[in-house]
């Protein structure tokens, strides 16, 4: 099946290469979704003197308009615009009479004999019709047209599945695509979704996405990765560096595993991760610390507090920072953002500091345990030795957190505690590993000028 690309190449995976050549596609979604920087983008990803394209615009936004705020996108080569490209506007003739659409559009086909053609609101047409029965004929008759003339079309509209499921328009298309804008809190968050595509499989579920200057960025859905339970993990023992805490469970821990330091604040997880993050780096082995508290400086004077050298720790080949405000936290782009650097610097050991930011980045609970899982599966499978921190009360430190389901998709469980009275006393406990022996005793852990020691 020949394909057109949507000028995307994380959209065009979502739908398994693109859109299907000679293909009737409606974009729905509510005003100020996307929907035209969507089409405007696949526009100027195909045009050229091979793909004319035709954008017909109804009675939304006024064409003069639409051309002036077009050219502020990085996208656009106004150079094409007039012949690779052209804009045409069907207003006039509309509201004289809407049931010549047909005909109106066979006239434009020949005379651009375009291979794309983009109608730009479709939904608005139905307003002028007497009645439904006259709307069916035009959006059957134009189908036909479309469909025998071999171009690949795009219907617009300001369709929502609250208005109801089955307009004529979802039965005749092969494909339809939803782009919602949905309010979280003070900021607002866009996800793109595949509700259909007719001959053709796609990546179901809602996909995050951004509009820049430049276009849709689009994040797709992590899934879990389809790969062989039979897959062979690499039998070797990974350093932490904290004297004392290796041998508590065989010398280390099993490389490809994922290990949880729980404990309140104070307890030295953050301080046990970096120590994790810096023997990989004094061993050659790339290492990456996606943090959402400390910012680049911050981290800087913690290190050099325990005196360690920053300039020969920190850098895209030894230890990466990946930070973000947790006020900006959105899973998808987090996600997509780790999984770049994973495979871009071949990471080998990996610390998410800390897993209740990233929670709060997911709009459901349901939606993080699903992310949680599909990330720790495609560690697993590339052999990346990840820790995990996460804050548990200080009445309960070795309970489960809070986030429930990270426990038990975690092979390694390390409780940190706080013990507060005339002195400040630290301990650390294994709760549990995968595939190893461990000492389960309840040991001292020291802070100190050179780093952390367990008794």
């Amino acid at each position: 099946m020949k394909r057109i690309s949507t000028g995307n190449p994380q959209l065009d995976l979502i739908l398994c290469g693109g859109l299907p050549h000679n293909s009737i596609n409606v974009v729905m979604g509510a005003p100020g979704s996307g929907k035209t920087i969507f089409a405007e983008q696949l526009v100027f990803a195909n045009a050229g003197p091979d793909c004319r394209v035709l954008y017909i615009t109804t009675l939304s936004e006024p064409l003069p308009k639409m051309v002036t705020y077009l050219q502020t996108y990085a996208f656009v080569d106004i150079a094409r615009i007039g012949s690779d490209v052209v804009y045409h506007s069907l207003s006039e003739e509309l509201m004289a009479d809407a049931q010549q659409l047909h005909d109106e559009v066979l006239a434009l086909i020949k005379q651009h004999r375009p291979r794309i053609i983009v109608i730009d609101s479709f939904k608005a047409i139905a307003d002028l019709l007497p009645n439904t029965q006259a709307w069916r004929k035009m959006v059957f008759d134009l189908a036909g047209l479309l469909t025998a003339y071999g171009a690949t079309s795009l219907w617009i509209g300001e369709y929502t599945w609250e208005t109801g499921s089955g307009p004529i328009e979802f039965a005749i298309a092969d494909g339809i695509i939803e782009l919602q804008r949905v309010q979280r809190g003070a900021r607002d968050e866009r996800y793109i979704r595949v509700a259909k595509l007719r001959g053709s499989g796609f990546r179901d579920g809602s996909h995050a996405f951004w509009i820049a200057d430049d276009g849709l960025h689009v994040f797709p859905r992590l899934v879990t990765p389809s790969v062989s339970p039979e897959y062979e993990p690499v039998l070797e023992r990974v350093q932490t560096g904290i004297v004392g805490l290796d041998a508590m469970i065989e010398n280390g821990w099993l490389r490809g595993t994922s290990t949880l330091l729980q404990g309140p604040s104070g307890s030295g997880k953050t301080m046990v991760a970096l120590h994790f993050l810096r023997q990989a780096v004094e061993e050659g082995e790339p290492a990456l610390l996606v943090n959402f508290q400390e910012n680049p400086e911050q981290l800087r004077r913690s290190m050099n507090s325990l005196g360690w050298n920053t300039d020969e720790l920190l850098g895209p080949t030894k230890l990466d920072h990946f930070y973000i405000s947790p006020v900006e936290l959105q899973i998808d782009t987090i996600v997509q953002e780790i999984f770049r650097r994973l495979t871009e610097r071949r990471v080998q050991r990996l610390v998410i500091d800390a897993v209740g930011d990233l929670r709060k980045s997911a709009y459901d609970p349901t939606r993080f345990d699903d992310y949680l899982y599909s990330m720790l599966q495609h560690f697993a499978i590339s052999n990346v030795t990840v820790m995990l921190t996460v804050e548990t009360p200080r009445s309960s430190p070795e309970q489960p957190p809070l986030e429930g389901g990270v426990s038990y998709m975690s092979d390694n469980i390390v409780a940190l505690t706080v013990e507060l009275g005339t002195e400040l006393y630290r301990w650390v406990r294994i709760l549990k590993t995968r595939g190893s022996a461990h000492d389960g005793r309840k040991r001292v852990l020291h802070i100190g000028p050179r780093g952390i020691i367990v008794e």
